[in-house]
């Protein structure tokens, strides 16, 4: 199986948060597998207050390319919250996340519908490789 890497792309700050008055950031950018383009990603949290807010981690997921249609892709959505043993990651529904609206995404998946199955194994992996590899979310990894 040919190793994921990432493309970062952009970044944006809007703020301040209402509940505690920080700024809030969201990269993004590509995962591929070999040549091959297998998801858009997007990160976002709240600057300095990841032990409080967590962060949430968009992954849009499916066909890319010459002859793909949004139809081809299904964007799936988890959160990041710090536990007593280290980070953990939860698949949570993606309607009503930023990402579920966007115009590259067919359908946005409930978490009842990634839960138990290979595409769950799958955005696992892809998160794990922008874990590792975007340097831009190191405030994220540090504090989990």
């Amino acid at each position: 199986m040919r190793q994921l890497s990432i493309e970062v792309s952009g970044s944006n700050d809007v703020g301040p948060c209402d509940c505690c008055g920080s700024k809030s950031r969201t990269v993004w950018g590509f995962v591929h597998r070999g040549d091959a383009t297998e998801a858009a990603y997007f990160v976002q949290w709240t600057l300095g207050q990841v032990e409080r807010h967590g962060a949430n981690f968009d992954l849009i997921i499916g066909k890319w390319g010459d002859g793909t249609e949004s139809k081809d892709r299904c964007a799936v959505s988890m959160e990041l919250h710090r536990t007593s043993d280290g980070p953990s990651f939860t698949v949570i529904d993606a309607v009503g996340r930023p990402a579920a609206s966007s115009e590259l995404v067919g359908k946005p998946l409930a978490r009842e519908e990634v839960i138990g199955t290979p595409l769950a194994k799958q955005a696992f992996e892809l998160v794990d490789a922008v874990w590792l590899q975007d340097k831009r979310i190191a405030e994220i990894v540090e504090a989990a």
